[in-house]
């Protein structure tokens, strides 16, 4: 199932935000804060995907290398109930990607903390320890 969390994220270029369900992917690790965005939602929220402000980056996957578009500091993400916000956050922009895809660092700034992952089970970091949230459904760009 994964663990999916409903975030709001802010465009800094335009300051357009949408509500999405994201999943909470624990093998997308970077050195800071970053988000994957489908190319849709990445329009959507008026990203520019062109030089100066995106470059093309080369990432290794479970299934292999792809050029993805990263954008730095492009966007704030709010995880929704808690009152965490996570500013100047990395994009990466996906052809081949429908989620949005929250990375390790991410997670774990916005103090995400995963009990069940098979059964879609987390808690934020300040929660008392018997707290069990259950992921939002997914959501496809």
């Amino acid at each position: 199932m994964g663990v999916r969390v409903k975030l709001v994220i802010k465009s800094k270029f335009s300051g357009t935000s949408v509500h999405v369900s994201a999943l909470v992917n624990t093998g997308y690790e970077v050195e800071e804060p970053e988000i994957l965005l489908p190319r849709r939602l990445a329009e959507y929220l008026n990203i520019p995907l062109t030089p100066p402000e995106a470059r093309t980056l080369v990432y290794e996957t479970p299934t292999g290398f792809y050029r993805l578009l990263f954008i730095p500091k492009g966007v704030d993400v709010h995880l929704v109930d808690v009152c965490v916000e996570v500013k100047d956050v990395h994009i990466t922009v996906a052809d081949h990607e429908r989620e949005v895809l929250i990375s390790d660092k991410l997670a774990g700034a916005l103090g995400i903390q995963l009990i069940n992952i098979a059964e879609g089970i987390w808690r934020h970091e300040r929660d008392p320890l018997e707290v069990k949230r259950k992921s939002t459904p997914p959501e496809y760009w």
